[in-house]
């Protein structure tokens, strides 16, 4: 997953904005020419109750929005849902229809207001230029077209907030004029006007007209879905979008059921018939004229509907800007779309093209217009549909998302969601609905979607890899973690720049004791976590006697005395016995009164049978101690071998907790190298020679009861192998530090270790040794094994074993390999620890941290790929597969959740060396 980005767009947008730019995009002009119609249709009280049903219907849409857009408030709205859900190919399809939706209304709107003002002055008309569909084309009609469209595409680009000012005194004219309707009809209304037009049709005949209203309802509440395309301009708590969206359709739905019952009220059945069928066929504004009883209040009316015009055109408008910059920005149409004005941080060449588009569309006439806003509902409706399924799928699919505004029930909410917007484009498509494209309209939604096609393949082939990638949009009350992140980091920046870091945020804070962090703290810019992040309740135990310290080997003999008379030695094949080490302790033991058995034929990634053959040995010659000599594979075959032999069975059924024992003989633990930490925990990982599985025994019988970490024993590592395991060090402590069984603990031991090994470790490489380099690669080391004793390991350990089980690759050289895309899978699962580990690489944020890795692999000559170390696409099945099976309860301790087929991406990644940042699949 790529990482986050700042916003680039103004948060303008207060919580009335975001209200008046749904409703008013909402209400539109039907109400006024539509009113008599709904009522023939339904009658008053039916056709109320119809807008009340579709309300109800649009609302369970509306729930979907209102959870999906403050958990994901971007620019782009539905294309965002959908990419999260199903990927760049079902939000390019979504996005795509969305602004065929968009742009339509924007070009009606264009000619529906000199349409309306040839309602109120006939004479309007002059210049008479051609005839389009019947519909004659006049130069003062298409002035006004004109100019009004150059208008409002300036006031977007002035500024979202320019928009919404204007958008609020339209919504208060339109609102202004329904109220007045509402309560004048209330005072000079009679309920004797309502009598036999209440309901039309009898028995079952009224249900089937009130829902032929309700079918036809939610097309006017399209408009409360232009919120989350201006999500990232709001500057409103991220719950109460939600709410503000979901009021939007509740006051939408009042407003038109008000309207309904206003001109009912006031007007007789057949003073709406004849209204209807003569004159403007206004009703509504001829209801205005009876309530007041002058026809002046009829062209007041008039004005407040032309004013839902604008706001509907202004809305729309802003929608289909933000849903074209949304998708430029994934490189899904040309990037030129994406650019915004530098001065008002609007989407400047998306508001122009459709600001261009606005203006053509009046010489079209004003049927053609009508035909491509009946193609743009459908996409609309389509666009519905998917959020739906994308609301149900992330339910699932990222179940950990944060969700400010979280709905209840979400499977019958998605379930009536998906059904209804389903519902709507089926409409749209079946003959016989009332709603059914014509040929034109067909001609326009598919030739649409065949210019998408053609833009696809173009923008997919120009932008290759680029295309249909997204980047998040950082926000700071989502990911509170990542606010104090970049807060810390910014601090870092400004202390190495010489400059005063910004001030602290108002908490408790701890450093960690590293140079550049120390510098920050000075001015409180680096936190640790604050103390209502300290888990209720955990546990730390480890009862390892360690014995550190240069030339306390000599002391084996005297820690392994305590515990036996006879003491199995085991070792490798060669180089505890080359260095002298071997004579060392085996004189100690001898020295100390105890007698020694040699098994020395230990290698790398121990097998269960070679533990077993040690055990039988130490029973055949009565071993009562083990004493092991040497690395990581050393020391947990000697543990092994220890539990081995005094329990029954076979091995496997105590690694797969089958079986399980807390008895072992006596061990006394002397490391070699400074990498695995097995001196310092309870478990040893073995390899089946049988199955190539490769997993850990556990069992408390077998932490050392005395570990000898004696630096001098580490010297005599050849480099290559000390850059192996001091990155598996290193490892150990970065995961147990992430991992989801992380404690106060175990955190303050990682912090201490931490930055002795990236201090350390790389000198100690290249050749830069000295006697407190070689200490502190020593102690950090067997601190890395006692915090995964307690914390446990992540993803790259669990990925790691899968492939040294198969190929018998070095352990260390293996996780090289693997842990930057580990690392780049998983970081935003706890960023702020992330960013911490990335700081004391050198980096600044979390999203820095697996390049920062890298930077530490490179000179530790271990930049390699699973391709190097003999890894195929072909093994890839089989690594997953066996991850999971021997590694589940490591990839649950990750601190972000991943599926099969994300842990078999990150294998391709790591098999030739891909970019880092692609490392998860969005």
């Amino acid at each position: 997953m790529e990482s986050k980005k700042e916003s680039e767009f103004t948060k303008v947008f207060s919580a009335w904005d975001i209200l008046v730019i749904a409703f008013g995009a909402m209400i539109g002009w039907g109400w006024v020419v539509s009113t008599g119609d709904w009522i023939e249709r339904g009658g008053v009280i039916g056709a109320v109750l119809g807008f009340v049903l579709g309300g109800v219907m649009i609302f369970f849409i509306g729930l979907t929005y209102a959870e999906l857009t403050p958990a994901m408030p971007e620019c782009g709205g539905e294309h965002v849902f959908s990419f999260k859900a199903m990927g760049a190919n079902g939000s390019f399809v979504c996005s795509w229809a969305i602004i065929l939706g968009y742009v339509s209304v924007v070009c009606f709107e264009a000619c529906a207001l000199p349409t309306i003002i040839t309602y109120i002055y006939p004479g309007f008309l002059k210049g008479y230029l051609y005839t389009v569909g019947g519909f004659k084309v006049y130069a003062s009609w298409l002035a006004v077209a004109v100019a009004m469209s150059i208008f409002i595409t300036y006031i977007n680009i002035r500024g979202a907030k320019t928009a919404a000012v204007l958008q609020t005194v339209l919504t208060v004219i339109i609102g202004g004029a329904g109220i007045l309707l509402i309560v004048a009809s209330v005072i000079t209304g009679s309920p004797a006007n309502l009598e036999g037009q209440m309901f039309v049709g009898s028995g079952s005949g009224i249900a089937r007209n009130i829902l032929r209203v309700a079918m036809m309802s939610p097309f006017y509440f399209i408009g409360f879905d232009v919120i989350p395309q201006a999500a990232e301009e709001i500057n409103v708590p991220l719950k109460k979008i939600a709410k503000m969206l979901l009021l939007s359709i509740v006051l939408a739905v009042a407003f038109y059921a008000l309207v309904i019952f206003a001109v009912g009220y006031v007007m007789n059945s057949g003073a709406i018939a004849a209204s209807a069928s003569s004159g403007s066929g206004l009703v509504t504004a001829d209801a205005m004229a009876a309530a007041f009883k002058t026809s002046v209040m009829a062209k007041v009316l008039i004005v407040g509907g032309m004013c839902g015009i604008v706001t509907s055109w202004n809305s729309f408008l802003i929608g289909g800007s933000r849903a074209m910059y949304s998708m430029a920005e994934s490189y899904m149409i040309p990037k030129f779309f994406g650019k915004l004005h530098e001065k008002y941080k609007t989407p400047i060449t998306s508001l122009v093209l459709i600001g261009v588009l606005s203006c053509l569309a009046p010489f079209a006439g004003r049927k053609m217009l009508v035909w491509i806003v009946d193609a743009g509902n459908l996409a609309c409706c389509l666009a519905y549909c998917m959020v739906a399924m994308s609301f149900v799928i992330l339910r699932k699919k990222s179940p950990e998302m944060p969700r400010p505004y979280k709905v209840k029930h979400y499977k019958v909410v998605g379930f009536f969601a998906i059904v209804l917007s389903g519902f709507m484009v089926l409409m749209y498509i079946l003959p016989g609905t009332g709603a059914t494209l014509s040929l034109p309209e067909w001609v326009i939604a598919g030739g649409w979607g065949a210019f998408g096609v053609v833009l696809y393949a173009v923008c997919k082939v120009k932008y290759g890899e680029k295309f249909g990638t997204l980047v998040d949009v950082a926000n700071d009350e989502l990911d509170a973690e990542a606010a104090r992140e970049r807060q810390a980091a910014a601090g870092i920046a400004a202390a190495e720049a010489g400059a005063e870091p910004a001030p602290a945020m108002a908490s408790k804070t701890i450093s960690p004791d590293f140079a550049k962090a120390k510098a920050v703290n000075a001015a409180g810019a680096e936190m640790l976590r604050d103390a209502s992040a300290i888990p209720d309740t955990f546990q730390y135990f480890l009862p390892v006697n360690l014995v550190f310290g240069y030339g306390k080997t000599k002391e084996a003999g005297a820690l392994a005395g305590k515990y036996g008379h006879k003491a199995l030695i085991v070792t490798g094949r060669s180089s505890a016995k080359k260095s002298g080490l071997l004579d060392r302790v085996r004189d100690s033991l001898q020295e100390a009164g105890l007698e020694t058995v040699l098994y020395d034929k230990v290698t790398a990634n121990p097998l269960t049978t070679t533990a077993q053959e040690g055990a039988d040995l130490a029973k055949q010659e009565g071993c009562d101690v083990v004493v092991g000599i040497g690395g990581g594979s050393i020391m947990d075959a000697a543990k092994g071998m220890a539990f081995m032999a005094v329990n029954d069975g076979a091995f496997d059924d105590y690694i797969y907790n089958r079986r399980s024992s807390d008895q072992a003989l006596p061990l006394v633990l002397i490391p070699t190298t400074c990498g695995t930490g097995s001196e310092g925990n309870g478990f040893a990982v073995f390899t089946n020679p049988e199955t190539g599985d490769k997993k850990s025994l556990r069992s408390p019988a077998i932490v050392a009861k005395a570990s000898i970490v004696d630096p001098e024993n580490m010297m005599t590592m050849p480099k290559k192998v000390l850059a192996s395991v001091g990155f598996d060090a290193l490892c150990h402590c970065m995961e147990a530090y992430t991992a989801r069984k992380a404690q106060p603990v175990t955190d303050a031991l990682c912090m201490y270790a931490i930055p002795l090994i990236v201090g350390n470790l790389v000198d100690l490489y290249q050749g830069k040794e000295s006697r407190e380099a070689w200490e502190a690669m020593s102690i950090a080391s067997t601190i890395g094994g006692m915090v995964i004793n307690t914390a446990g390991v992540t993803l790259a350990h669990a990925m790691e074993h899968p492939v040294s089980g198969l190929k018998n690759v070095t352990h260390g050289v293996g996780l090289a390999a693997i842990t930057p895309y580990a690392i780049a899978a998983s970081w935003e699962g706890n960023r702020f620890k992330y960013g911490k580990l990335s700081r004391m690489l050198g980096g600044y944020t979390a999203e820095d941290c697996a390049e920062k890795v890298r930077t530490l692999l490179r000179e530790l000559d271990l930049n390699i790929t699973l391709e190097d170390l003999g890894v195929t696409e072909g093994d890839i099945p089989w690594l997953t597969q066996n991850c999971f099976k021997v590694s589940k309860a490591n990839i649950d301790n990750n601190p972000t959740m991943l599926a099969e087929e994300d842990v078999a991406e990150i294998y391709r990644k790591a098999l030739h060396g891909e970019s880092l940042n692609l490392a998860r699949t969005a």
